[in-house]
């Protein structure tokens, strides 16, 4: 079993729900994941790679670079917002099903209730999800697997700071609703730290719940002055809570070895969240780079 290591367009500040930086047209982001000495990306938003399957297909074909997955996020506890939600997957993962990829990544929507707790374990816990939006999230993430599974796709659910699914509990409470095979975690090892929790401590009894990961690095210090100022997620991301891999707090080479250990055979992800403007959107092809050669030395 082999991890592959792909990029994502997120380290080139091209994030949902934000506007994309004029200097980083598509074709350029997938030159440098390739120049970095990457093997795949992510989609990121829908619209930002080519949305004709055919046309995304040649653009990664020319590079060589393969389509891991696709990040998707949509109001998961409120039945209000289903039906878009749940259009906007369909078109998702046909576009990602027939550009190759196998896997889509599952997210609850930011919103601004949570998202002014971001980052702050316990503020965050005390607005979750009623019952009944816990129940309608639960039902939204089956109608997403059904969805995908007729394509041929599985499904990785991501935790997300300033989501309903933020926090060690939350996580726990949202996988115990869920078999082992029907929907795997997509661990994003900056966010997960950064919403309370311990990445080396989950991965040593639930490595077998992973399906992808999201390698993000993670300053304790910036986080602890974005908690402390109570800063949302996008102003947290600005604030340059997270760090070019191998930089931050997080033990990598145990991130790793324990992926190992647990037989893990997907897709790592390197990433930081960066936005235009804030820290770490000034070099993303040097940061590329050097997240590579990083790995390269930890031996994938």
């Amino acid at each position: 079993m082999a991890i592959k290591v792909a990029s994502a367009p997120i380290n080139w500040g091209i994030m949902e729900h934000v506007d994309l930086p004029p200097d980083y047209p598509y074709n350029r982001v997938l030159d440098e994941i390739k120049a970095a000495g990457y093997s795949g990306t992510e989609l990121g938003p829908y619209g930002f790679l080519p949305t004709d399957s055919a046309l995304l297909r040649n653009e990664l074909t020319k590079r060589l670079l393969t389509l891991c997955s696709a990040f998707v996020d949509i109001e998961l506890g409120n039945k209000d917002a289903h039906a878009a939600g749940l259009a906007f997957v369909t078109r998702s993962a046909k576009l990602i099903s027939e550009a190759g990829a196998r896997l889509l990544v599952l997210s609850d929507k930011i919103t601004p209730e949570r998202n002014a707790t971001s980052g702050r374990r316990d503020d965050a816990n005390q607005i979750s999800w009623s019952e009944a939006e816990w129940q309608a999230a639960a039902a939204a993430i089956r109608e997403v697997v059904k969805c995908c599974r007729a394509v041929g796709l599985k499904v990785a659910f991501h935790h997300h700071v300033g989501s309903h699914v933020e926090t060690p509990e939350e996580i726990d409470r949202l996988f115990s609703q869920f078999s082992a095979d029907e929907l795997g975690l997509c661990l994003d090892t900056g966010h997960y730290v950064y919403g309370g929790g311990d990445t080396i401590a989950f991965l040593e009894k639930q490595v077998a719940r992973v399906w992808c990961v999201h390698l993000k690095d993670m300053y304790d210090e910036k986080a602890a002055e974005a908690r402390q100022q109570r800063l949302n997620f996008q102003a947290a991301v600005r604030h340059g809570v997270f760090s070019p891999l191998g930089k931050g707090s997080i033990d990598f080479p145990r991130v790793i070895s324990l992926l190992q250990r647990g037989n893990f055979d997907g897709w790592v992800v390197v990433e930081a969240d960066v936005l235009p403007g804030g820290v770490g959107a000034d070099a993303p092809l040097a940061n590329a780079k050097a997240g590579r050669e990083y790995l390269h030395r930890l031996g994938i």
